[in-house]
């Protein structure tokens, strides 16, 4: 797959760097974008977000993996994250990895064979009182259960 980055893409990245007071400040939104288009940051892109925001390859790949919203290889276009902090452990989290392992078709931390789904079990979300805490595509669905998680595949396009 090719991470080369067109002009549009170039000059989203530009704008993220003007838009804060100091360049810098821009990066993790860029490092955002740059997961969006291509479910992943890949390592030949780290180049020239250091040139763009000044500073070093070394910091960019710093960053890029501190976060785990940002992955190395490809995710899945939808990514499930299942919360796995003390709450939602003893309310269950550890069956419903087993659900989403079975219902989405992809070990954690892995991508389905047909590229569509990806997850991962995640420190704390912060929505104990919704325990386990389910996460797709970012956004906190709430308490997860099995009959949840068997249809998440289905509706999920």
């Amino acid at each position: 797959m090719s991470h080369s980055l067109s002009a549009e893409q170039k000059a989203e990245l530009e704008a993220w760097r003007t838009y804060y007071p100091y360049p810098i400040m821009g990066l993790l939104e860029a490092l955002r974008c740059v997961q969006g288009w291509f479910r992943c940051v890949p390592p030949e892109v780290e180049p020239h977000l250091a040139e763009l925001f000044s500073t070093s390859v070394a910091h960019v790949h710093e960053v890029a993996t501190f976060f785990p919203f940002l992955t190395r290889k490809p995710a899945g276009r939808h990514r499930v994250g299942i919360c796995r902090g003390l709450s939602c452990a003893m309310a269950g989290s550890k069956d419903i990895s087993r659900c989403l392992e079975k219902s989405l078709g992809a070990r954690e931390g892995e991508t389905s064979p047909d590229g569509r789904f990806s997850w991962e079990e995640m420190e704390c979300l912060g929505a104990c009182d919704h325990a386990p805490a389910l996460l797709v595509d970012e956004r906190l669905k709430g308490k997860a259960t099995e009959e949840a998680v068997a249809k998440l595949a289905e509706n999920l396009k």
